[in-house]
């Protein structure tokens, strides 16, 4: 879980389970909660291709699949068709398929009360909708991955400081990086977010609250400036390496922050002269 993990309440799950979702639309569903949810915000630009390099499907069967959750108002779209994409948490507006599907579940209204339903729950889509754009103004719609700030709703009581942990500065350290390692190889600021390097330096910093200095035995950093400048600090300790210093191709920000190769830094096996 420290590489990452998504907070999804049961009924939703359950709710999730029980829509009877085509084999297309469930992986997308799944992937929309771990961008969104996963990363502590309610909706997110998801790319078409990006979804579909994920799950190993083709583009137009991605968008057909979107297409149709968004019409079944499981999702929802923020904006225009490329704005935000997110999981519509009140489920008793998703809509069941059509008469066209020819499916028919127990409890479902009667075929001549169909057409009446529907007509209702678009009506709610349309002023939960209207609600939506009214509390997520262009400000908050381009959320940096791993800096999201949690939205607050009607239904969620505004957490005191202290009850979770600062974001990831994730274009702080790319900077930091960029000052210490200009030599090295440099990651694409606009190619970073939704990456699993992302998640794995957001699972590093978030490791950093909870590690503890051998000799004080205090974590890392407490806070956000104090964990900005000991990622710094890091940075530099790592220009001591001599074998992580010579031509190798493969040091870059991505292999450093992956779990294996940081506990490796961080237990001195590319310092041996400290070690000696």
């Amino acid at each position: 879980m420290e590489d990452g993990f998504t907070r999804i309440s049961n009924e939703l799950l359950v709710a999730m389970a029980r829509a009877r979702l085509k084999s297309t639309e469930y992986p997308i569903v799944l992937l929309i909660a771990r961008e969104t949810y996963g990363w502590n915000v309610k909706h997110k630009v998801i790319r078409v291709d990006f979804m579909a390099r994920e799950l190993g499907m083709a583009p137009t069967k991605v968008s057909e699949a979107v297409a149709e959750l968004l019409r079944r108002n499981v999702l929802y779209r923020v904006g225009d068709s490329q704005g935000p994409l997110g999981i519509n948490k009140h489920y008793d507006q998703w809509l069941k398929k059509n008469s066209a599907s020819k499916t028919v579940n127990r409890g479902d209204p009667k075929p001549g009360m169909v057409h009446e339903k529907r007509e209702e729950i678009v009506h709610e889509k349309r002023e939960s909708n209207k609600e939506r754009k009214d509390m997520n103004t262009p400000s908050n719609e381009g959320e940096r991955i791993g800096e999201p700030k949690r939205e607050a709703s009607g239904d969620e009581k505004p957490k005191a400081k202290g009850d979770s942990l600062p974001d990831c500065p994730h274009m702080e350290i790319i900077d930091l990086w960029a000052a210490v390692m200009p030599d090295k190889p440099q990651p694409a600021k606009n190619l970073w977010q939704g990456t699993e390097r992302a998640r794995h330096l957001a699972a590093r910093w978030k490791a950093g609250f909870s590690i503890k200095h051998e000799r004080t035995g205090k974590p890392l950093y407490t806070t956000r400036e104090e964990g900005i400048e000991w990622w710094g600090r890091f940075f530099k300790f790592l220009r001591k390496s001599p074998f992580l210093m010579g031509d190798n191709r493969w040091f870059k920000l991505a292999w450093v922050v992956k779990r294996e190769n940081f506990v490796k830094i961080m237990e001195l096996s590319y310092h041996e002269e400290i070690t000696q």
